[in-house]
């Protein structure tokens, strides 16, 4: 299920941002298997770094009080 993420977290269209975000909100995929999956594709640094961001804002970490 990661691997199918990544590819639409690469992909980036509404649609795909739409599947992502529901992935995550269900627990069907996990911020650290993401980012790890991430680091072993081959892409573009920019475009790496914009599929980072993109899991960032998926998995938003719990603020300190």
């Amino acid at each position: 299920m990661h691997d199918l993420a990544i590819s639409k977290y690469v992909a980036g269209r509404e649609k795909d941002r739409e599947f992502t975000r529901e992935l995550a909100r269900h627990g069907m995929t996990g911020r650290k298997m993401l980012l790890k999956r991430l680091a072993a594709t081959r892409l573009d640094p920019a475009v790496s770094k914009l599929v980072k961001g993109r899991i960032e804002r998926d998995f938003p970490r719990a603020r300190k009080r």
